[in-house]
């Protein structure tokens, strides 16, 4: 006698590869993807009731990774935006000038970075300035930058990825300088 879950096994184990392919798509990373499978299984199990058999199982398991996908998207840009404005407290910001960054445009056009801070953004590649000068310094949401830099959403968020650890890696002295981080471990 075949238990629902030997019965779920036996059924969703062809998709995985494919699963894993899609999830791969999206995320472009092997170990996310991973993640992303495997939640969008537990999903499946938990609403295994509700497959309708004879049904393109493919299909179902795509879509519940689909939507698990764009559900951990939203969450991630929530917590994105939040770090970003972490980030630029915590690297950029000279320590007598914190009370400043509430309003980073106003901090921008009044000169309030420091000579180190736009010497690091000067330094940085024209296409990861412009994300960085976009999204943490005049507030732009990443789909706002997008359309305004012509490009997909997803190279914003890696453009501003690739360019906060170049500044963080450019500053992590400075910041420690001014007090805005640990000292090393020893």
């Amino acid at each position: 006698m075949t238990t629902a879950c030997d019965d779920f096994l036996t059924q969703t184990t062809p998709h995985l590869s494919r699963l894993f392919r899609v999830g791969m798509r999206l995320t472009h990373q092997a170990s996310e993807a991973q993640d992303l499978v495997q939640e969008a299984l537990m999903k499946a199990w938990a609403n295994w009731h509700r497959y309708q058999p004879g049904g393109s199982l493919g299909a179902w398991l795509s879509r519940i990774l689909v939507n698990t996908f764009i559900s951990r998207h939203r969450h991630q840009r929530v917590v994105d935006v939040t770090a970003a404005r972490s980030d630029l407290l915590d690297h950029l910001f000279d320590g007598g000038r914190l009370d400043e960054a509430s309003d980073p445009e106003q901090v921008w056009h009044g000169q309030g970075l420091s000579d180190e801070v736009l010497a690091a953004l000067d330094g940085l590649p024209a296409h990861y300035r412009e994300v960085v000068e976009l999204v943490d310094l005049h507030g732009l949401a990443y789909r706002d930058a997008a359309d305004q830099m012509g490009c997909p959403l997803g190279t914003v968020m890696s453009r501003l990825h690739r360019a906060r650890r170049l500044l963080r890696d450019q500053l992590t002295d400075y910041a420690r300088e001014c007090g805005l981080a640990a000292a090393p471990a020893a």
